[in-house]
């Protein structure tokens, strides 16, 4: 082939070989592997003019530039569809009452009361997520001191149940809470 006409077409497929090493970089796969399709189609009508060895060692580099671009797109993911998925509402907040706290299991009001320190001053406010069957609750005591306990172990927690009246039932008496464990 002519070394003119060899020169602009190995230029030609050079110039690809960076857009490809750009599109790898930007991580898109797509646009990488057209062009990458476009510059081995070129590479592939180039190869059989080669004449002379200086023109066959060009035609075997690009060849190789090719190889490690390919390995380079392989590497990268393809882009995530959408998500379709329907999202939840959340559940609706549980409204606790003294019916309510009389649906909890026995054992679970003794913990709580336990808790309370029997401490006549003190109040408990339950927490409005989940299910209501074991419910994270916060004690203040006569003291102004609070103290949030989960549900399930009964185990004090560092945080505090938020003040917003959608996460924080109403406060009940220890009178109202010890009463209703009585009655069980």
């Amino acid at each position: 082939m002519e070394p003119d006409k060899f020169r602009e077409s190995r230029q030609a497929i050079n110039r690809l070989c960076k857009n490809i090493d750009q599109l790898i970089d930007e991580k898109s796969l797509e646009a990488s592997q057209e062009c990458y399709q476009e510059a081995a189609a070129k590479l592939d009508n180039l190869t059989p003019h080669a004449e002379g060895e200086i023109q066959e060692r060009s035609v075997k580099n690009l060849g190789l530039k090719m190889k490690y671009l390919s390995i380079h797109m392989d590497k990268l993911k393809p882009k995530k569809a959408k998500s379709t998925r329907i999202r939840k509402e959340p559940a609706p907040a549980i409204v606790w009452d003294e019916e309510r706290v009389g649906k909890l299991s026995t054992a679970f009001l003794k913990k709580l009361v336990t808790n309370m320190a029997k401490d006549s001053n003190a109040s408990v406010c339950f927490g409005t997520t989940g299910k209501g069957i074991r419910p994270s609750y916060q004690i203040e005591f006569g003291d102004q001191n609070m103290i949030t306990f989960s549900g399930s172990g009964h185990k004090p927690q560092e945080k505090l149940l938020s003040d917003g009246s959608q996460i924080i039932s109403q406060p009940f008496s220890y009178g109202v809470v010890s009463s209703i464990l009585t009655t069980k």
